[in-house]
């Protein structure tokens, strides 16, 4: 399917939010919590209107998708959540920005996205550092020496399955394997 010229796409925004809680939420109860308050408040062509839709959520942090012109009423929905799930739970928008990249790096703490020193580690000559995600055979690295991504606009450095070197063809060349 052919994609629209950018003139004619929606604009977006992009909600950054966090959730105090008193227990542990999940994306499911999140979503499910924030369309019964989209169609109470608003019904449902103000809910079709809005275009609200949970991007990412983590448990604390999370990135909604809304549109451009109705920031303000999904602010204002967001704030009449007071129960996840069953558990008290308040939402409170973080920032709102343009791209996913900008509200990311903005509103969510930093400490968030780093990695644990648990995780998995790849070592490399150059570069070494912590596995952050994997997808097929595409990896995201975290690298310890943060001059390596200075200046591209970016904190991690992306490797492929080939960069690494392993015994096997589909090894990774991590001490636990991908």
């Amino acid at each position: 399917m052919r994609s629209w010229l950018p003139v004619l796409r929606d604009r977006r925004r992009y909600l950054a939010i966090e959730v105090e809680a008193e227990g542990r939420i999940r994306a499911v109860d999140l979503t499910r919590e924030v369309r019964s308050a989209q169609t109470s408040l608003f019904g449902d062509l103000g809910a079709a209107k809005n275009r609200l839709r949970i991007i990412s959520f983590d448990g604390r942090f999370g990135l909604l998708r809304c549109s451009h012109d109705r920031t303000e009423e999904c602010r204002a929905l967001l704030a009449t959540v007071h129960s996840v799930g069953g558990t008290r739970a308040a939402i409170r928008v973080r920032g709102i920005s343009g791209t996913i990249k900008a509200a990311t790096e903005k509103y969510i703490p930093q400490s968030t996205l780093q990695p644990d020193e648990n995780e998995r580690r790849v070592d490399l000559g150059l570069v070494s550092g912590s596995v952050v995600r994997v997808h097929g055979r595409e990896i995201d690295l975290a690298p310890d020496d943060q001059k390596i991504t200075e200046g591209s606009g970016t904190r991690y450095v992306g490797l492929t399955s080939f960069d690494l070197c392993g015994e096997d063809i589909d090894a990774d060349g991590t001490s636990d394997g991908l």
